[in-house]
């Protein structure tokens, strides 16, 4: 074998004609992905044609990425039908890939539209809106009196359960609050934490918010230190217009930590679902 040395590539030979680094083609080799044709008493490693070929494929391959196991079990049982088999693997999985690219894209375009939409709304004064439908995810129930570390277990569960079902979290959070307490005038607690969407899911989770007349107001601040006097407010103008709540108060989020430091300047709306 000594004498077909030079018929042979080095490492960095054989390396430099795939433009890798040889680092990468020991380390396939240490996988047994590729095998040198012959190792010299000096332990010098040389590679053949047929090692060149093995490369190509793994290379290819791995532009695709396709794992370097899967690649490995090709090499070992190559053949027409196993190629396409393992192609179509994949192109499968870039079809589901691309089906999320495109999910993500639409949801940033939803995010982009609501921010652009919010710049100009009314503070501090109720009135009637039509809305239409919209898709809210629950958290689970928030009991009456839990305290900021249990809420934050609670919303944190609910956003790593979001997670499962959409690529990208739109921002748009918000609270369920009690009708019960609202209608007898008082402060309404936390039942829900949500996020809010343009789309239905198929999610246990998934509560539809009715479309209908809302009364509205937007206001700044967190709601659990300047929410007060709005729910008064809001109560209010029920009162004062013959209106009858018939749904739970809807608090939500409009800028918040995502948009600024300042929690003074959140926005927030605060809705009902009003009848005469």
């Amino acid at each position: 074998m000594e004498k077909n040395k030079k018929k042979l590539f080095t490492t960095g030979e054989l390396a430099s004609l795939c433009n890798i680094h040889r680092k990468t083609l020991l380390f396939y080799d240490r996988l047994g992905l590729i095998k040198p044709e012959f190792i010299d008493d000096n332990g010098y490693r040389y590679y053949a044609r047929r090692q060149f070929f093995s490369l190509e494929i793994i290379l290819a391959l791995r532009k695709l990425d396709i794992s370097l196991p899967e690649i490995g079990e090709y090499l070992n049982n190559k053949s027409t039908s196993n190629y396409k088999d393992l192609l179509a693997k994949h192109a499968n999985i870039l079809d589901q890939l691309l089906l999320n690219l495109q999910k993500m894209r639409s949801e940033l375009s939803d995010r982009i539209n609501f921010l652009e939409n919010t710049e100009a709304l009314p503070v501090e004064s109720v009135h009637l809106t039509a809305e239409a439908e919209e898709y809210l995810f629950l958290s689970d129930p928030v009991p009456q009196n839990a305290d900021l570390k249990i809420r934050t277990k609670i919303s944190a569960q609910h956003l790593s359960t979001l997670a499962d079902y959409v690529t990208f979290n739109n921002h748009v959070s918000g609270y369920i609050l009690d009708k019960t307490a609202f209608i007898a005038g008082k402060r309404p607690h936390t039942k829900y934490f949500y996020q809010s969407f343009s789309q239905p899911f198929d999610s246990p989770y998934f509560f539809l918010k009715a479309a209908g007349s809302y009364a509205t107001i937007y206001f700044e601040g967190i709601y659990c230190s300047y929410g007060k006097p709005y729910v008064t407010m809001l109560y209010q103008y029920l009162q004062d217009n013959n209106l009858q709540a018939v749904s739970d108060l809807y608090m939500t989020s409009i800028r918040n930590h995502w948009v600024t430091n300042d929690n003074g300047s959140y926005l927030n709306k605060l809705s009902v679902k009003v009848k005469k």
